[in-house]
């Protein structure tokens, strides 16, 4: 019989209840709701990454203006737009319209990128030596010039037409790996943009090799008229051009009102592999950013030709827009960027501004036009340039 004492361990005992588990239904519900909170954080989270990386993009581009600006000190005019796209960077040439090469390497040293810019320096043109400095210098990415929300480092095939004799080299076995850039240098809205070798209006007249460019005659660009009262097509009213060796006392709507260097349009199948993607926007960025005075460099506030359309595109192509994969051919010339709304760009005076896609036409090639005084119907009241 159990004792008293047992008796009243056992009625004041607490009662044990066994242990139950989350359900099914429970643990759907929780979830649910993290999925949710995370839905909703996703997009904060994404931009404040972009924001992030159109933050660094601009922070590049105040770079490059920067340098540009000291380039200017040290030389007097701005960085050259180089010889066209049969020529890539020359080490032996200098800068200014001696250097065949394009804007990016005349800012190079002003950018820490000494070593990249003395390579093959002092080789004889021509030589092993030079076709190997070439080799490395054109096959090296500057994470400076790529732009985070695009691509962190673009390095891809060169795939253009035929090359100058002397640099037929980065062609052979199919073309040579180059670095990609994604800034464009302002070229306003030349009717004459590009010197690609091509037998077409938007040509401008160039040297064949290095030796002929030494003592080459160059076409008349700084005047809008020719002998004749007609209108000079190689007129280049930007900053920088074909040759160009453009100083502040000539950009005379102000150094704080004129583009000197911003993003440009790629399709978005172009990012990675442009020898996959075949349409026509490919060739504005189909080559090195080390070539001279084309497309992949260089971009355009405008229309170009007079009574044509450039590959048949609309006019609205050339108003800056974010990249896409809609074929309107000409943005191959244009202004743009992988930023949603705008796009950055780099001012003669080192600013940099961000630029609406909606900005007007007429505003945008006021700020891309050197010496219109803010007034681009003073091409139309001059009888050209509709």
């Amino acid at each position: 019989m159990p004792s008293r004492h047992a008796n009243r361990q056992a009625a004041s005992a607490p009662s044990v209840r066994p242990l139950r588990g989350f359900t099914l239904v429970e643990l759907l519900v929780v979830i649910a709701i993290i999925g949710i909170l995370v839905a909703l954080l996703l997009p904060a989270v994404q931009a404040a990454r972009e924001a992030a990386r159109r933050s660094q993009c601009k922070n590049q581009l105040k770079q490059v203006g920067l340098a540009s600006m000291l380039h200017v000190d040290t030389f007097g005019f701005y960085p050259s737009g180089g010889w066209g796209t049969l020529f890539m960077a020359d080490p032996t040439r200098g800068y200014g319209k001696k250097q065949p090469g394009s804007w990016y390497y005349s800012v190079f040293s002003y950018l820490e990128e000494n070593t990249l810019r003395d390579l093959g320096k002092g080789e004889t043109v021509g030589s092993q030596q030079w076709r190997n400095a070439i080799t490395q210098l054109i096959a090296t990415p500057v994470k400076t010039f790529n732009c985070p929300s695009r691509r962190n480092i673009a390095l891809q095939q060169h795939d253009s037409g035929s090359l100058a004799p002397d640099f037929a080299f980065v062609n052979a076995g199919g073309g040579l790996a180059v670095a990609k850039g994604d800034y464009a240098a302002n070229s306003g809205d030349a009717r004459r943009h590009a010197s690609t070798g091509l037998t077409s209006g938007e040509n401008m007249p160039f040297p064949a090799t290095l030796a002929q460019g030494d003592n080459y005659n160059w076409p008349a660009m700084s005047d809008p008229f020719t002998e004749t009262g007609a209108e000079n097509l190689n007129y280049q009213n930007g900053v920088v051009f074909l040759a160009s060796e453009i100083d502040g006392a000539k950009i005379s709507d102000g150094t704080s009102k004129t583009y000197l260097v911003g993003e440009k349009f790629v399709a978005p199948k172009a990012y990675d592999d442009n020898t996959v993607y075949q349409d026509v926007d490919r060739y504005g960025d189909n080559q090195s950013m080390y070539a001279g005075y084309e497309w992949d460099n260089h971009r355009v506030a405008w229309r170009p030709q007079a009574g044509q359309r450039f590959f048949g595109a609309p006019d609205e192509a050339w108003q800056p827009q974010q990249d896409n994969n809609r074929i309107l051919q000409s943005n191959l010339v244009a202004f743009g960027s992988a930023h949603a709304g705008s796009m950055n760009m780099a001012f003669c005076d080192g600013s940099v501004q961000s630029v609406s896609y909606d900005i007007d036409q007429d505003t945008h090639r006021q700020q891309a036009v050197r010496n219109d005084g803010g007034d681009v119907t003073w091409y139309i009241k001059q009888g050209f340039r509709n």
